[in-house]
């Protein structure tokens, strides 16, 4: 077999490929052995019919193509193999072989494009954690406060920090069902409803007008409102303990000094966690963004399809069968816009995808078979299963993406705490990881 490199670019490719006559007719004798092994002819042994009755039963058409398609299948390892080609995908134009004859083909290529990353030292690495404040311990401080606070019930109208008691009335004011009572915290209640029920008094009758969004309809520029009528059982008011030692060791600890000590600790947490977060988004949309990475066709269509597929399932969940929602696109004149958005979405995934991946092989990392079994055994218990149900259920190629999943995201995770100067990332296999793709 001859190859020829006819044109290579940044994401493709074009090999010409002559096989000579002799390996076609080697191949045309292989498929119609395999075709003998497997069709059965009445009067003769598998594997014994005459060559013949095997053609007329499959068709002379059929066994072209087949011969093709194994022609091909051998050609293609070779020619990337000979040409150190990194293919995504081929497809091959040429006529079809016949007996006697060399067959000519080319094979055109999509490859996975070279990248590389810019000086990482210039990408944006986003803000350290802003210290937790004074006012930040004494919020929390509140929060606990509000959260072991004892109702006492008063005799005025109810204020903003109150809790009351309401009941829902029919249209001639009577209680929609006995017992029907139930408590609204109105400090933690939507703005609405609190400013129409402070001032409201044991006993007061309250008609509430309020936000309803399952009657808004596409295209309203406004959220539609829904009439309720309550009345009011109770007013209580919140009696906060004192932040004191004893209020300390109902939350666990021995005193309030400790209590402080803890809920700042929680608090400077958060907020390292939180600026992480922000940092690792930060870094990785900018090392994408000052990338610059030719896109393979054949991965923006196949990302393509997987968004597809997501969407397919999403409206399927909702009662909304795919071939409606197109329709309905076409007919309000948004197909286009539709698939203009779903190419571009598809090519910034495989974009960053890339990028990701370039960066994991130039910063290696490694994920221990008890960090990935931890993992597995966190997001099982999840579900409610055991590891090996979960495995089951998800596959090995599953496992397999997501165990280089968890690799990529350390990747990242350890070039910014080199270019920060913390520390790398410890094996928290149980922790979050960025599995998107």
């Amino acid at each position: 077999m001859e190859t020829t490199l006819k044109n290579k670019q940044d994401v493709e490719a074009t090999v010409a490929v002559t096989v000579p006559a002799k390996d076609v007719d080697a191949a045309f004798e292989r498929v119609l052995s395999d075709y003998a092994r497997r069709i059965k002819v009445p009067g003769f042994r598998p594997g014994k019919a005459p060559k013949g009755m095997i053609i007329k039963r499959v068709g002379e058409e059929a066994l072209t193509q087949d011969v093709r398609e194994a022609l091909i299948e051998r050609a293609y390892p070779e020619a990337v193999k000979t040409h150190d080609l990194a293919a995504v995908h081929a497809h091959a134009h040429g006529d079809d072989p016949a007996r006697g004859e060399d067959f000519a083909f080319e094979l055109h290529m999509d490859l996975y494009p070279t990248i590389t990353l810019p000086d990482l030292s210039g990408v944006n690495l986003g803000d350290p954690p802003e210290p937790v404040s004074d006012a930040q311990v004494e919020e929390t401080v509140g929060n606990l406060q509000r959260q072991h606070a004892t109702l006492v019930p008063v005799e005025r109208p109810a204020e903003a920090t109150d809790v009351v008691s309401i009941e829902t009335l029919d249209e001639d004011g009577n209680p929609r069902e006995e017992g029907n009572a139930m408590p609204v915290d109105l400090e933690s209640a939507e703005a609405e409803l609190r400013d129409q029920m402070v001032g409201a008094s044991m006993g007061d009758t309250v008609t509430l007008t309020l936000s309803d969004p399952s009657k808004k309809e596409e295209g309203d520029e406004t959220t539609p409102t829904t009439e309720l009528r309550v009345r009011v059982q109770d007013v209580k008011e919140k009696e906060l303990p004192a932040a004191d030692d004893e209020f300390a060791k109902t939350l666990g600890f021995d005193d309030w000094a400790s209590t402080l000590d803890a809920i700042r600790d929680s608090l400077e947490r958060q907020a390292q966690e939180q600026a992480d977060e922000a940092r690792r988004t930060a870094f990785t949309d900018d090392l994408v963004e000052q990338t610059d990475v030719p896109l393979p066709n054949a991965l923006v269509e196949q990302r393509m399809r997987s968004l597809l597929e997501s969407l397919v399932d999403d409206l399927g969940r909702q009662g909304i069968g795919f071939d409606d929602y197109i329709a309905k696109l076409e007919a309000d004149g948004k197909r286009e816009e539709f698939d203009a958005e779903l190419r571009q979405n598809a090519e910034k995934s495989v974009k960053r995808d890339l990028v990701l991946e370039q960066l994991l092989e130039e910063h290696p990392v490694e994920i221990s078979d008890a960090e990935f079994n931890d993992a597995v055994r966190y997001m099982a218990a999840q579900e409610g299963k055991n590891a090996d149900a979960f495995k089951k259920d998800r596959g090995d190629t599953w496992l397999r993406n997501y165990r280089f999943l968890m690799a990529r995201d350390r990747a990242v995770r350890n070039v910014l705490a080199e270019l920060t100067g913390g520390e790398p990332d410890a094996d928290d296999a149980a922790g979050e990881q960025d599995t998107s793709s």
